[in-house]
């Protein structure tokens, strides 16, 4: 079996691939199913990273989040950690990490604690490559398998594009499943079980 490291660089290469305007009109229908899905509607806080390079864009959600009166968390990686913000705009990003935008602020009043209100709340987490078990390879931080240990009680929900999801990829003990998968083409959901369907 191939390892992680090749299949991400393998995958990714076809992610980058996809050209410009497929990749645009292909990440406005995730989008649109993301907005359409009960674990979205339901949320009052929604955590979401913002789209670099070829990832499927998150712009148009998080606009609409803020829009319909969610608060909206965005990544900020400070060494080997990383915390969610809130942000009330656009406006409130700025280059970071690997020059990927993220909050401007460290203010800990608008940092994410889950738990800390009443209101349910939807993680929408990245990632190189997934299969159809909602396995996942991130990019190789482990920052979201970091967080995921730390802050729990929320719904995880990876958006990718549908040439990112391989029959089967090697996980760890440590490697976190997102809850759910959303693709342009297909939904990879667990039923009470536990089984992916």
């Amino acid at each position: 079996m191939e390892t992680k490291a090749l299949i991400r660089k393998r995958v990714l290469e076809m992610r980058d691939g996809i050209p410009v305007g497929e990749r645009r009109e292909k990440s406005h229908r995730i989008a649109e199913k993301v907005m359409q899905h009960p674990a979205y509607l339901e949320a009052g806080c929604l955590l979401v990273y913002v789209g670099y390079r070829s990832e499927v864009d998150t712009l148009e959600l998080i606009e609409h989040a803020l829009k319909s009166g969610k608060k909206v968390y965005c990544p900020k990686v400070c060494g080997r950690e990383m915390d969610f913000y809130r942000i009330v705009s656009l406006d409130d990003l700025e280059e970071g990490y690997k020059g990927i935008r993220e909050p401007g602020t460290c203010d800990g009043e608008m940092l994410f604690h889950a738990g800390a209100g009443q209101e349910k709340s939807l993680m929408l987490m990245p990632g190189s490559v997934f299969d159809r078990e909602r396995n996942r390879i991130g990019y190789g931080g482990g920052y979201y398998d970091r967080y995921l240990e730390r802050e729990t009680g929320f719904t995880v929900m990876a958006v990718c594009f549908d040439i990112q999801v391989q029959e089967k990829i090697p996980s760890d003990i440590h490697d976190r499943k997102p809850d759910m998968i959303l693709t342009e083409c297909h939904t990879y959901e667990r039923d009470r079980e536990g089984r992916t369907f």
